[in-house]
């Protein structure tokens, strides 16, 4: 009888260790995905007196989606999702700029952020210099801006010394 139990006892534990191999240990649920804000703009470079195409979108379509950059005078705020057309001017200075881009909560917190970057070349007279790659044919934009000259820093008043 003590054998009997004793290889019952045996077969038990080693069938529940066969099951307990099988069978994940846990079923783990997947984290909640993270809030992604998402740029494009394309072409990556142009001439001063092109055209980029700023394609935006956020996780959440009740977002206001933002953005900022040095060749802009000031951020473009979107009610949701959309496009942007920025056109830049010959006042825009060559060079390298990043473009980024924020979704914010309607109560002004920030979900999530991404930024680019994009290159304006000059365009020199008399060279024979390849022509500036076209826009996206399906871009529709749905708000229109000019880049500007850099922002100008305020001047300090000078204080009248004794």
């Amino acid at each position: 009888m003590k054998r009997t139990f004793a290889a019952i006892a045996a077969t038990a534990l080693a069938s529940t260790s066969i099951a307990l191999a099988t069978a994940p240990a846990e079923a783990k649920t997947k984290p909640p995905a993270q809030d992604t804000a998402t740029i494009r703009v394309v072409p990556k470079w142009t001439y001063q007196g092109g055209k980029l195409a700023v394609m935006t979108k956020c996780t959440y379509r009740q977002d206001n989606g933002t953005i900022r950059s040095s060749m802009l005078p000031k951020p473009v705020t979107l009610h949701g999702s959309g496009n942007v057309l920025i056109r830049v001017t010959k006042k825009t200075s060559p060079g390298k700029y990043t473009i980024g881009f924020w979704c914010a909560t309607k109560k002004g917190l920030i979900d999530a952020f991404e930024e680019t970057k994009i290159k304006i070349l000059k365009t020199l007279p008399g060279w024979n210099q390849p022509s500036a790659p076209p826009l996206p044919r399906h871009f529709k934009a749905k708000v229109t801006v000019q880049s500007g000259p850099p922002a100008a820093k305020p001047k300090k008043k000078a204080k009248k010394g004794h």
